[in-house]
């Protein structure tokens, strides 16, 4: 019996189910009552819409950071999407390959393979993120960088698997906490992190001269009264700069770790960025100064490592690769 094969990429901030004409892609959140047992009320974005919670419920994000937090809620979750999805038939094989950060302890990958088990498959394969972006190459060494929700993974992969990958707990969440400081000490302003992201992705820039503005609704610290008030890129640049140049500091010292022949090899072939962090304004410029290497940024980067990843597990060619790192 053919098995048919799905990616699943249990991000900070979303929830992928990739494979055989399947793709959800929702918010990693779930309204969660305890009591002997979890029970998902909701979950995705129809969590995110209750105007009122029911009682002795709450919301629940069971992902934060790229670690699995919460396995049972991430099981539950997981549970229902396989029954609209994936159902359980005995004519039906089929194969779960989870993403996960490159840096996630024994510990860590037990929780993810327990979650995702609770969904009710067993055959379950981990695949770093970096290794995921294998098919895009021909086999010479590149490096490659997952601008994620809560983690970044950076990385050298050549046709071998991976010759070295970190992950850095710096990425789309750390981003919004940075604005709302700087506009907090800065202009004694306050916002929510819903409206931080929306201010980042309507304004966010890497260039140095940015005359972009949003307004937003925050409180004002010093009166106590919310207040409609415009923000430029220029005033929130700092946390954008902070962010991602600490990011580019990982690259470097990784670039530089190698041994000469693959450092020539990367800067021949260049970075290839996806993720939602690399739709930042600015990015490839600002990556290819400070590295000087070619940078690429996937036409979709939010469903790149989904794709490549479908890629990865379906041609024979990566077997032994998956073989040896999957697991």
């Amino acid at each position: 019996m053919q098995k048919r094969k799905y990616i699943i990429d249990p991000g900070s901030r979303f929830l992928s189910v990739y494979g055989d004409a399947v793709m959800y892609r929702q918010p990693n959140v779930a309204l969660v009552r305890r009591g002997r047992t979890t029970e998902v009320l909701a979950y995705g974005n129809a969590a995110l819409e209750f105007g009122t919670l029911p009682e002795h419920s709450v919301l629940v994000r069971p992902v934060s950071q790229g670690v699995v937090r919460q396995p049972d809620v991430l099981g539950a979750v997981l549970r229902k999407i396989f029954e609209q999805f994936i159902p359980l038939t005995p004519f039906r094989a089929v194969e779960l390959y989870v993403i996960v950060p490159s840096g996630l302890g024994i510990v860590e990958r037990e929780n993810v393979e327990k979650a995702v088990a609770a969904g009710g498959y067993k055959d379950i394969t981990l695949i770093e993120a970096a290794l995921a972006f294998l098919p895009r190459f021909d086999g010479g060494d590149a490096m490659v960088a997952d601008f994620g929700g809560g983690v970044t993974d950076v990385g050298v992969i050549n046709s071998g698997g991976i010759v070295s990958a970190y992950t850095v707990d710096i990425a789309g969440d750390a981003v919004d906490e940075k604005i709302k400081n700087v506009l907090l000490q800065n202009k004694n302003f306050k916002i929510d992190s819903a409206a931080a992201e929306r201010v980042k992705c309507a304004i966010g820039s890497l260039y140095t001269v940015d005359s972009s503005a949003v307004s937003v609704i925050g409180q004002d610290i010093l009166d106590l009264r919310n207040k409609n008030y415009e923000i430029t890129a220029t005033q929130i640049a700092p946390a954008i700069h902070y962010c991602y140049s600490r990011i580019m500091d990982v690259m470097e010292s990784l670039l530089t770790s190698l041994p000469r022949q693959k450092q020539e090899e990367v800067m021949l072939n260049g970075l290839y960025v996806a993720g939602g962090g690399a739709m930042m304004n600015g990015l490839t410029d600002y990556l290819q100064r400070g590295l000087r290497l070619p940078v690429y940024i996937d036409k979709d980067p939010e469903t790149a490592v989904l794709r490549y990843a479908a890629k990865l597990v379906s041609d024979p060619r990566y077997s032994a690769v998956l073989g040896e790192k999957g697991k």
